[in-house]
């Protein structure tokens, strides 16, 4: 009896095994990603994936991915299938497979990474990272670049700008920079653009530059990251394709300033040089599309409606130019307080405000009528503005005082004033205003403020032989 049965279970086992002969068994799989974001979106990991739904085209089989990554599939025949792999964030995968008995279930892996992700230093590059132009510090203070001011002053005098300022007038940096020959520990790159992810603060990236970065600028929809620096010229870089230098555009001058117009359609890019004007760049081309002279050097420009406003001036004035944007024809103008060095307008078009360096004030300007309306008192020399998107406040950074004013823009008043690293700069808002960024070129840091009290959140490590000027959200 005991025979009997074993043969009769000897007999099922080899029918098994050519019922699974024929085809019908079990495909098993992992979904990883490409980045860790618990680790600063750090690549080449694999770590699991989870919630990914796999569809096996045009045979109706759909499964989700667990937390850990794992899916498979009973029943499918033998032969080759496309699976195809979505999840929301994530570009969708379509990856075949080949279905074949070997004794086991056969076996994939599937790779996904975030919609429209690039890698800069073997990190993914997500929407919200924060872009800053880094540049070699200068060897002593005596310099020419010993401040960005001095430095633009006298690179276009070289390029035969029509200028009537005295060095002394324009701010200058503190002393104590020292020598300097590596950029910073981390890389030894002398001029390169830093990517920090706020979402792991101790993780950043570094892509070197072939030009000495000042100013960036991203288009409204994050495809070309526009860097404006040494060599009188602005380098369009690809940012799908990994930071790739896409086009290098002549500007026969000096870029005091890069700017997104409200609209998106174009970048704005102050020229100081023996034209001086505001140039600007068709972002769906990423071509010059048109010159505004003006007759002195702006420092800075904005667009608010169908009007460019260029301010310009030196520490004994300061004025806002009002310049039709299809004719370039002036159709107003108004004095500020001097030196100004920065303009921004509110989101609704209807103020300007514009930093005075020599004043240590905001002028208020109407953009209507291109008339002051009034000044806000700040710190010393103030440099760049930061306007929060739903238009509530106005971010100032005081270089020589190394603080950055808050102010009320519903009440034209300074809420607070923040002490912060030194040399302040660059200043920006992140997406959605919760937080902003200010570079802080002596202590070579950047500083992440609350996006409404200005105070200090987190400090990033100090970069010792590198300064930071320009900062730029990507979209």
């Amino acid at each position: 009896m005991r025979r009997l049965l074993l043969g009769f279970f000897l007999v099922l086992g080899i029918c098994g095994w050519v019922w699974a002969g024929s085809g019908v068994f079990t495909l098993t799989g992992m979904v990883v990603t490409g980045i860790n974001p618990a680790r600063g979106n750090e690549v080449g990991r694999g770590d699991p994936l989870g919630g990914v739904e796999i569809e096996v085209e045009g045979m109706g089989f759909r499964t989700v991915s667990s937390g850990n990554g794992f899916f498979h599939f009973e029943d499918l025949p033998d032969g080759e299938y496309r699976l195809v792999a979505r999840k929301s964030g994530y570009a969708d995968v379509t990856q075949r497979v080949r279905v074949n008995y070997a004794g086991m279930a056969s076996r994939c892996q599937i790779l996904m990474n975030p919609r429209d992700s690039t890698f800069v230093d073997n990190m993914a590059v997500l929407p919200g990272d924060l872009f800053v132009a880094y540049s070699r510090k200068p060897e002593n203070v005596n310099d020419m670049e010993s401040s960005p001011f001095k430095n633009i002053w006298q690179m276009a005098l070289a390029a035969g700008a029509p200028i009537r300022v005295r060095p002394e007038d324009l701010p200058h940096q503190p002393t104590g920079w020292g020598q300097s020959y590596l950029m910073n520990p981390i890389t030894t790159a002398e001029n390169c653009l830093m990517v920090f992810p706020f979402s792991n603060p101790s993780r950043s990236g570094f892509l070197a530059t072939q030009v000495k970065p000042y100013w960036l600028c991203f288009d409204r929809t994050g495809t070309f990251l526009y860097v404006a620096g040494g060599g009188s010229l602005i380098q369009v870089l690809d940012a799908k394709r990994n930071y790739k230098v896409l086009r290098n555009i002549p500007m026969g001058g000096v870029v005091t300033d890069l700017r997104l117009t409200q609209d998106g359609r174009y970048i704005s890019a102050c020229l100081m040089g023996g034209k001086p004007g505001v140039v600007l760049l068709d972002t769906g081309t990423s071509m010059p599309a048109g010159f505004i002279a003006t007759d002195t050097p702006p420092w800075s420009a904005c667009l608010a409606g169908n009007r460019i406003f260029a301010c310009m001036g030196d520490g004994r004035r300061g004025e806002v130019v009002a310049l039709d944007a299809a004719t370039g024809v002036e159709v107003g103008h108004c004095k500020v307080g001097h030196c100004p060095t920065a303009i921004e307008a509110t989101p609704d078009g209807k103020r300007l405000l514009v930093a005075c360096s020599k004043n240590a004030c905001v002028s208020l300007v109407d953009s209507l009528e291109v008339k002051e309306i009034g000044r806000i008192g700040v710190e010393v020399e103030p440099q760049k503005l930061a306007v929060s998107p739903d238009g509530s406040r106005c971010l100032v950074s005081n270089r020589v005082s190394n603080t950055v004013s808050v102010i009320d823009l519903k009440s034209s008043q300074v809420i607070g004033t923040v002490e912060v690293g030194k040399a302040p700069l660059g200043i920006c808002y992140g997406r959605g205003g919760r937080l902003a960024y200010v570079g802080c070129r002596d202590s070579g840091v950047i500083m992440v403020l609350d996006g409404k009290s200005g105070q200090v959140v987190h400090t990033t490590i100090p970069l010792p032989h590198a300064v930071p000027t320009g900062l730029a959200i990507l979209p």
